[in-house]
């Protein structure tokens, strides 16, 4: 877990807070997020999720260690806008990343601005080359997401899972770090 906050834009990066609870508990029982929540391993992502489920979930994310999941905070008003993980399994140099907005935040440009965030940290303060990050096939809105802030179709695994009714692929994506920079010129981000 990160001993400091990150911020940028009126966003915020940190560590979650006892407080953060009730919001986070509404925010992953959006039916819109269901199969789209990031959860750790042993919570469900298709059933609604108790408040014993939430509480096991920021107990998870409070301990692990070759990852970190922060809470993205609007920095003016300190509302949870959604969360953001990384997570070097077997190597620093090739994180991965999803970010997740709370339904109500979404398509305001909050996602790319938390990412912008966690992507500068990960590529100006950590030894990463390579920023990766998956997703379902049936997920149109989360793979135009990373298309949009940089990331390039890395390859697919068919019958990654079965949405309703029906086999999808995991989409695999990746952001270099010299193709970060150069977007970072590009587009003038800090």
């Amino acid at each position: 877990m990160l001993p400091f906050s990150l911020k940028r834009d009126g966003i915020a990066l940190r560590a979650f807070e006892p407080t953060d609870v009730h919001a986070l508990f509404a925010y992953l029982n959006d039916p819109d997020l269901e199969g789209r929540r990031y959860l750790p391993d042993g919570f469900p992502d298709l059933a609604p999720l108790s408040a014993r489920h939430v509480e096991g979930i920021l107990e998870r994310w409070q301990k692990e260690s070759e990852s970190w999941t922060l809470a993205a905070v609007d920095t003016s008003s300190g509302a949870l806008l959604g969360h953001v993980r990384a997570d070097w399994e077997w190597d620093l140099h090739c994180p991965s990343a999803c970010v997740v907005i709370a339904p109500p935040q979404q398509r305001r440009g909050i996602g790319s601005a938390v990412l912008a965030v966690a992507l500068a940290f990960l590529f100006e303060e950590t030894p990463a080359h390579v920023v990766s990050g998956w997703m379902s096939s049936w997920n149109e809105p989360a793979i135009a997401f990373a298309q949009r802030n940089g990331f390039s179709e890395a390859g697919r695994r068919p019958r990654g899972g079965v949405h309703a009714g029906a086999f999808y692929s995991e989409v695999a994506f990746d952001l270099l770090r010299a193709e970060w920079l150069m977007r970072k010129e590009t587009h003038h981000v800090a």
